[in-house]
């Protein structure tokens, strides 16, 4: 897509800015779309070294892949042919961004669980100044509503200067034992906060900051709620794999498709850099 026809606005930068979330309509077509979401499916059915079935409750599975470019050609058309990395160097304002991973949360119908309130800083085993500011895309592959899981977003929560300990996705105290300070209790005081959630359609996107606080309800609709993320770094990280990272990122950077010692710089063929250009 020609860099002119990004559909990016100057309202969806300053947005960004502000709330540190925005929503950016109609970010990939639906040839996208209908190609991803058999893709999707099949490394659901198929899962990988670095995925997991986070499912705790309810009658439907709650799946999470990552790394998934590496292993199917749909996802890696994704990363190297959308417009998704020149989307969020607009977004960011920046020359070239870096690719971290990509990952899928797949919650089907039938209230599986759902996705504590968390800060995705410290689930990275990276340093650096621009590990405190990569941004993340959530492509959607099916309708999206609050009753199929749209994720929630606390509009200005990057700007709290706080990293937060994880929370599991699946109860099972991975992030325990640290002292690191918690969230707050959200959810017995949402009025106190200015929440945000954007019932989306097929190839929408919505974009956040690493220190934004964001989860996820149960979906209790009929319908599944297929969500492609992707991670986007601008700037230098360097590998520091502290124990209150998610252990299968930690695995996937030092011992994965480019191994890193503590202290490397993230490089390598299994993190490409885009450059754009001014």
């Amino acid at each position: 897509m020609p860099a002119d026809n990004l559909p990016v606005t100057d309202q969806n930068r300053a947005d960004y800015e502000k709330d540190g979330v925005v929503c950016v309509r109609n970010a990939l077509s639906m040839d996208w779309v209908e190609k991803l979401r058999p893709a999707a499916d099949w490394i659901q059915q198929n899962p990988g070294p670095y995925d997991l079935d986070l499912t705790t409750g309810g009658e439907g599975q709650f799946f999470g892949g990552q790394y998934m470019w590496l292993r199917r050609e749909e996802f890696r058309e994704l990363i190297f042919d959308s417009p998704l990395a020149e989307i969020v160097a607009k977004l960011v304002g920046a020359d070239s961004v870096q690719l971290f991973y990509d990952f899928i949360l797949t919650k089907e119908p039938g209230g599986s669980n759902k996705t504590p309130w968390h800060q995705d800083r410290l689930y990275y085993p990276l340093s650096g100044a621009a590990a405190d500011h990569i941004c993340s895309t959530w492509i959607a592959l099916d309708p999206v509503s609050i009753d199929s899981g749209a994720v929630e977003y606390i509009a200005g929560s990057h700007k709290w200067g706080k990293a937060y300990v994880p929370e599991s996705f699946s109860d099972d105290g991975k992030f325990d034992g640290h002292d690191i300070e918690k969230l707050p209790d959200i959810d017995n005081h949402r009025d106190e906060y200015d929440i945000k959630y954007w019932d989306m359609e097929p190839g929408d996107i919505v974009a956040h900051h690493v220190m934004g606080v964001h989860g996820a309800p149960e979906n209790t609709a009929t319908v599944r709620r297929r969500g492609i993320a992707i991670r986007w770094i601008s700037g230098e990280v360097f590998f520091d794999p502290r124990p209150e990272t998610q252990p299968l990122l930690r695995d996937a950077v030092g011992n994965g498709p480019t191994p890193h010692q503590a202290g490397d710089r993230l490089g390598g063929e299994a993190y490409p850099i885009f450059k754009f250009g001014n």
